[in-house]
């Protein structure tokens, strides 16, 4: 539920607005840490395959899906084609997928995991498991419940402010001096 400004005497709209965005900042402050340190904690953890997270994440993806194309996999996991295509050519390079054509269309390419990448697979899923374990010891499930709750509306929120693109003054034909 949103946060109504106050209405009672003594705090002006201003007061409760800068209030408001100094603790918004330092919000989204930590939220950036946290998920900046958890990231690092997943990449120092799938460094024992060659592996970044996003790697391993597409990987784990790929070798759930068994075949599917680069378009398919960056709407599953909700990524752009372009990001999506230089993780399957490092992951390709890497020997844990192929690419192959599609039997009915020799236009789209589908992607496979490899042998390699269904040997390893079970390893990083254990990881994704166990760092995430480790990533919320102590937070109750409570806290948990309504964590996920507010990060699924930033994640809303972030959806709408990519869609509108109202972000960067240029965009809006503002000259930069």
């Amino acid at each position: 539920m949103a946060e109504k400004p106050p209405t009672s005497l003594g705090v002006s709209l201003t007061e409760y607005m800068s209030v408001r965005g100094r603790e918004g900042e330092a919000v989204i402050s930590q939220l950036l840490r946290a998920s900046i340190g958890l990231q690092k904690a997943f990449d120092r953890c799938f460094a024992y395959e060659g592996l970044t997270a996003q790697e391993a994440a597409v990987l784990v993806h790929c070798a759930e899906a068994k075949e599917l194309s680069a378009g398919r996999l960056a709407e599953a996991m909700g990524r752009d084609k372009g990001k999506i295509t230089r993780f399957i050519d490092r992951l390709e390079a890497g020997g844990f997928l192929r690419r192959v054509s599609d039997p009915r269309d020799h236009r789209l390419l589908i992607i496979k995991p490899t042998r390699r990448a269904q040997r390893a697979v079970p390893r990083l899923k254990k990881t994704f498991e166990q760092v995430g374990e480790e990533f919320l010891t102590g937070i109750q499930s409570d806290d948990l419940n309504r964590l996920g709750s507010v990060l699924s509306a930033l994640y809303e929120n972030a959806g709408r402010l990519y869609q509108a693109k109202t972000l960067n003054p240029i965009q809006k034909g503002t000259k930069r001096k």
